[in-house]
């Protein structure tokens, strides 16, 4: 699409191109310099919840077509960890580069400036290089389902722009089958949705992306685009085509120690 779009889930890019020991005149000066300037554009997606259960990891059941073609174009991690069993604590630590022990967050609804007030994330590091940075859906952490269509816990200095995508999974949020009453985000829940993909809340954070992507396309601007989408975590709520494609009964249930 765009030929200089980085599609890695955490890769920063930086490009230094070597230039002449000897400039012949000035015009070569100003080639070079141009060149050393040229910045490249990232994004990054991050799916919430998502676990190694993916075709590319060898998941015979799943099916994940696109994330398999992504990761064979690029870099496939095989031992990596995140660094707190939380939500909250885990992305502040993803967007800053700290560990736990260092942000002290170690609860969902903490947020980040109130712990280390100075800290420099990610989005701020790229605005600094002059990036324009930009937040679609969910990077810190938010409350699933509740702040959905909010800002949730987020940084307001790592982002130029800001884009809080609400769908019919927030607004027909009743619907949902769940083992405890008025409880989604923390137990099983699930929702097998009438409608499209474009109609829910992941689909309309899509759509915003690649509505982006195509404004970046005609600047010269380099981009930051953060991409966070709120499933697969709980409540399961997707258009029911995807629910149709599995057959309970060939799911292989995972063994689980006793102890």
């Amino acid at each position: 699409m765009i030929k200089n779009i980085v599609y890695k889930l955490f890769v920063l890019s930086f490009c230094l191109l070597s230039c002449s020991e000897v400039a012949k005149n000035d015009k070569a000066k100003d080639n070079s310099i141009s060149q050393i300037a040229k910045k490249l554009n990232v994004l990054l997606i991050i799916a919430d919840d998502l676990n190694c259960d993916l075709g590319v990891y060898g998941n015979r059941v799943v099916k994940t077509p696109n994330i398999d073609r992504l990761a064979k174009r690029g870099v496939l991690f095989e031992n990596a960890h995140s660094q707190y069993p939380w939500c909250g604590p885990s992305r502040s630590s993803f967007m800053t580069g700290m560990y736990t022990n260092q942000t002290k967050i170690t609860r969902n609804n903490m947020n980040i400036r109130n712990s280390v007030p100075d800290v420099i994330t990610l989005g701020q590091r790229f605005r600094q290089q002059g990036y324009q940075s930009v937040r679609i859906g969910k990077i810190f952490h938010y409350d699933n389902p509740s702040s959905i269509g909010t800002s949730g816990n987020d940084d307001i200095y790592s982002w130029d722009q800001t884009v809080n995508p609400y769908g019919k999974d927030k607004i027909e949020e009743y619907k949902i089958n769940t083992l405890v009453p008025r409880k989604y985000g923390a137990i099983l829940s699930w929702l097998a949705a009438d409608g499209k993909d474009e109609e829910q809340t992941d689909g309309i954070a899509a759509s915003e992306a690649i509505e982006k992507l195509d404004d970046f396309a005609n600047t010269d601007t380099p981009f930051f685009l953060a991409v966070g989408f709120f499933r697969p975590h709980t409540p399961f709520v997707a258009p029911k085509k995807y629910f149709d494609l599995y057959e309970r009964e060939k799911i292989e249930i995972p063994k689980i120690s006793r102890d």
